[in-house]
């Protein structure tokens, strides 16, 4: 392991996502499938990613750049860019240190069914990539009202 360098530990997507405390709250977490009804709105959904911080990269600032693209690498209109730095607690001394992010709220408006790739780079080196596919789905349709 590179002493300076800040790797991503986990990327996740989910239906929804919180960091907070240095504890990651998730539901519907780790999904690689999304069902979209209408490929004209953007879908709603949360990432999570974890971060190993080396020692020696700490008291640092540090950029971590969300993207997606699909197949064919053209980009999709998501891109989420957030600057961070982990101290150097004393009881951690040399210690690797994780630091936790979560997009509760993200959205992202996909060309339509197909594969994308969820992309972490951190301070500009691409870290982690994981795949997901989009299929249509039968929008909800409200059920009739009950009789009575």
């Amino acid at each position: 392991m590179d002493l300076e360098r800040v790797d991503v530990d986990f990327l996740l997507m989910a239906d929804r996502a919180e960091a907070i405390n240095g504890k990651l709250y998730m539901l519907g977490g780790a999904w690689d499938r999304i069902g979209v009804a209408d490929f004209q709105k953007p879908i709603l959904f949360s990432v999570a990613i974890g971060m190993l911080v080396p020692w020696n990269a700490t008291n640092m600032s540090h950029t971590v750049l969300l993207t997606i693209r699909d197949a064919d690498a053209h980009p999709v209109n998501f891109r989420i860019e957030a600057s961070f730095v982990t101290g150097r607690p004393p009881q951690l001394n040399g210690e690797t240190q994780r630091v936790l992010l979560a997009v509760p709220n993200a959205t992202a408006l996909l060309r339509g069914p197909g594969q994308y790739l969820l992309s972490a780079a951190i301070n500009g080196r691409e870290s982690k990539v994981v795949r997901f596919i989009a299929h249509p789905v039968a929008p909800d349709v409200p059920a009739p009202p009950s009789p009575g």
